[in-house]
């Protein structure tokens, strides 16, 4: 991997010399289930146990990195991004990349307090009762990248943010239903604008559908873009965004496709308000060939 020619895990001027790792000059740690946060946390082989320690021994907004080792596996309260410009990162494929479980006590497992924070290559796993979201997106520019989120019994809400969350964006990530229980995968709680949302993979057939739906807001957002979703076995609405602020569409639904596990219909699937859909299809039978809704006509 090249990590023996440097004790400390880097190379010239703090670089991260593990292949895969984002580049930086600032800090790095390292956090494995078998460590100790008495530890160092400076090389693989001294690494810290919690990933919430870790980011408290970062330091704000200089690009500080926190490696989470293949196989650590934490069930914790809660995890707190709330160092500035903290990016976690998770190493591993499948079951082996980094897990953080939600205990029942009643909280959200990683809230994200401060700006500039990214999460990447995690498995976030609900709890039976107690949580009250996978993330929590608090602050501005929140970058997530192929996280795993599966959605148990709780939270109901897999992902929360409040209005202090623009311009986040959340890129090859996997919502997994894994019990009854989920109704919606992301509630919006304030107005958000110019954030992304892409090739997302969303699977409730193992929770008997999701109740509500996937994306939920009864704010006036803009600037927003769903790129390629992909959702299975939903009950309700694909979209439900209640209010609009312009005419001309204040964000876009781009492909993608989704399949109903209830008796709706095609039409009902969406309540869009100022959101634009382009070429995403739907089916309300798994043996039937998706349509493109709504049906536009030429003006």
């Amino acid at each position: 991997m090249g990590i023996t020619n440097f004790p400390n895990g880097l190379g010239s001027f703090g670089m991260p010399v593990l292949p895969g790792l984002p580049p930086t000059t600032g800090n790095v740690f390292f956090v494995h289930s078998s460590g100790s946060n008495g530890n160092s946390g400076k090389t693989p082989a001294q690494p810290f146990a919690t990933v919430d320690y870790a980011v408290s021994q970062c330091t704000a907004s200089q690009g500080d990195l926190v490696v989470v080792m293949p196989g650590h596996a934490e069930t914790t309260t809660a995890v707190g991004l709330d160092v500035a410009g903290v990016t976690v990162f998770g190493l591993g494929f499948g079951r082996n990349r980094p897990a953080l479980t939600a205990t029942t006590d009643s909280s959200d497992l990683v809230s994200v307090s401060a700006a500039n924070c990214s999460l990447q290559n995690v498995r976030l796993v609900g709890a039976a009762s107690g949580c009250t979201a996978l993330l929590d997106i608090n602050a501005a520019d929140f970058y997530a990248q192929r996280l795993v989120l599966e959605h148990g019994a709780a939270p109901t809400t897999a992902i929360t943010v409040p209005a202090s969350a623009h311009r986040f964006t959340l890129e090859d990530c996997v919502f997994r239903g894994t019990a009854a229980g989920p109704a919606i995968g992301i509630s919006f709680e304030g107005k958000v604008n110019d954030w992304k949302l892409v090739r997302a993979r969303a699977d409730y057939g193992g929770s008997s559908g999701l109740d509500t739906a996937f994306i939920s807001s009864s704010f006036k957002m803009k600037g927003y873009e769903i790129i390629d979703l992909i959702l299975t076995a939903f009950d309700t609405l694909v979209i439900d965004i209640n209010s609009s602020s312009a005419a001309i569409g204040d964000g876009v639904l781009i492909g993608g496709g989704s399949v109903a596990s209830a008796g709706i219909t095609i039409a009902n699937a969406y309540d869009v308000g100022g959101c634009a859909i382009i070429d995403h299809k739907v089916t309300d039978v798994v043996t039937a060939r998706g349509l493109v809704v709504p049906v536009a006509t030429p003006s």
